[in-house]
C-alpha cells in the first residue's frame, strides 16, 4: 500500500477527529493510528497481501466494531468486504460487496 492509498483510507475513517500515526504500536505488518483524545480508539491497517489490506476499527472501550477489507488496484482503494459488530451481541455481521454498495447508496 502506498502513502496515497493509506491517506485515502485514513481520510474515510477520520470523521470528526483525526487519527494520528502511532509509531509505538505500528510494525512491519500493520500501521496503527490512534485518536489523540482517546487511547482505546484505534484504526489498524494490516497488509493481507500485496493487493489487499484489512482495516480494524475499535471503539472507546477497545472493542473491534468494524473490520473492512480493501483491494488495492489502480489509484483508489476498493472496499470488497465489510463486517460490523452486531449491537447487543458478541459477533460481527459480514456484508458482501453488493450489500456494501446498497448501504452506501441508501444508508444504514
Amino acid at each position: 500500500m502506498n502513502k496515497k492509498q493509506e491517506q485515502q483510507i485514513l481520510d474515510y475513517y477520520s470523521t470528526t477527529e483525526k487519527y494520528i500515526h502511532s509509531k509505538t504500536h505500528s510494525n512491519a505488518h500493520q500501521t496503527v493510528f490512534t485518536k489523540e483524545s482517546d487511547k482505546y480508539q484505534w484504526l489498524v491497517l494490516g497488509q493481507k497481501s500485496q493487493c489487499e489490506v484489512e482495516i480494524r476499527q475499535t471503539d472507546s472501550h477497545g472493542i473491534i466494531t468494524a473490520r473492512d477489507n480493501y483491494e488495492l488496484t489502480r489509484n483508489i482503494p476498493k472496499c470488497v468486504g465489510v463486517e460490523r459488530l452486531c449491537e447487543g451481541a458478541n459477533f460481527q455481521i459480514p456484508f458482501n460487496a453488493d450489500e456494501v454498495n446498497l448501504i452506501y447508496q441508501f444508508g444504514e
